[in-house]
């Protein structure tokens, strides 16, 4: 429910407001002057102020102004009534910032019109954010992923030179080496990362290509094999608990490569060193399915619906190695094949299922 907040001196007039808004549907909250209202519109962050001119303390104008200059109300929708019907009062409302300027006595129907489509256009401009922000991404992740590898190239050419030539005398050099390549290593699993995420809309463009195209995968062949992977490179191998059946699925073995060592890698990353990392995979009629726990500090609902790509989510106050991608390229790749993907959280226990359609 979108909650307004009414900033009028008169009890009565905020009251008949209050339920007008109620009446349609709206969260109204009040405040009885100006002073007031700046602090609950810095508390509750409404979506839309409506705000009279004339009030003690602090006027309506003075209201706006301070709301204008912070960063948490600075785009929230304004609209004065007031019975200050002078041009120059009106120009001098809409030129300090307001998005309407209704006069009193006013049209409750016009007014809620008013509301209405200030609420609709904040709502076009925050998709327009939310759409040039991926694009934004998509073009990040396309791009760097290339410049990266030639760098890494570069560096592993000549430090693997210099293992070669200084490495058996000198033991730091060798241990300084080994160190490059396996950064290295996870520096182009990242870069790989990215430029599968950029190609994710394409992908989904032609998705029913890669349905008739008919990559089977066989499950038995990559789970195992990469959980072992990935949990050696946790030196986590002795918390590995895994029991699978065997299916063949309708899914590109690269993407679910990656799905299972997203998931694994998370679970490892997430929970301490000694505790169990269960991995069972399961044949039903029509799914198979997979379901990764782990025993570390899970997310918080607003946390999980909050997933998206370069977010990271942490308990305490060591960050995690890498860019927030990996669960929002598992959607991704979920979504691209027809799988259903879902987190399921608590305070001690996190655990990702991941459904693939069977071969039908």
């Amino acid at each position: 429910m979108q909650r307004i907040l009414i900033i009028e001196d008169e009890p009565a007039i905020r009251k008949q407001l209050a339920q007008i808004l109620r009446f349609e549907g709206f969260e109204p909250l009040e405040a009885a002057n100006g002073k007031l209202g700046v602090e609950a519109a810095l508390s509750s962050v409404p979506d839309l102020i409506v705000c009279d001119i004339m009030m003690p303390e602090l006027d309506g104008f003075g209201v706006l102004l301070a709301l204008r200059e912070n960063l948490k109300t600075a785009l929230t929708p304004f609209i004065f009534v007031t019975a200050k019907v002078a041009v120059h009062d009106r120009r001098h409302g809409m030129e300090e910032g307001a998005d309407d300027y209704i006069t009193k006595p006013y049209d409750p129907d016009a007014l809620v019109g008013s509301i209405r489509r200030r609420l609709e256009k904040r709502a076009r401009q925050i998709e327009e954010g939310h759409r040039q922000a991926e694009e934004v991404s998509l073009a990040v992740a396309a791009s760097v992923p290339q410049v990266f590898s030639e760098a890494l190239d570069r560096i592993t050419t000549v430090t693997n030179l210099v293992a070669r030539k200084y490495g058996e005398d000198d033991p730091q050099v060798s241990a300084m080496h080994e160190v490059v390549a396996q950064e290295a290593v996870r520096l182009r699993r990242m870069m790989r990362r990215l430029n599968l995420y950029a190609q994710l809309p394409q992908l989904y463009t032609h998705r029913f290509e890669l349905e008739k195209n008919g990559a089977f995968a066989k499950q038995d062949a990559v789970l195992e094999r990469i959980a072992r992977c990935v949990c050696q490179s946790w030196h986590r191998t002795a918390d590995l608990v895994i029991a699978s059946e065997q299916a063949q699925l309708p899914i590109r073995e690269e993407h679910l490569v990656l799905l299972v060592e997203e998931l694994i890698d998370n679970a490892c990353k997430f929970s301490a060193l000694g505790t169990p990392i269960e991995i069972a995979g399961h044949s039903q009629a029509e799914f198979w399915s997979v379901k990764v726990t782990n025993r570390g500090a899970g997310l918080s609902a607003d946390q999980i619906a909050q997933i998206g790509a370069f977010k990271q989510f942490w308990n305490g106050n060591k960050k995690p190695q890498g860019l927030g991608l990996g669960l929002a390229l598992t959607q991704g790749i979920a979504r691209l094949h027809g799988c259903e993907f879902t987190l399921c959280s608590g305070a001690e226990l996190t655990t990702a299922i991941l459904l693939v359609p069977r071969e039908t």
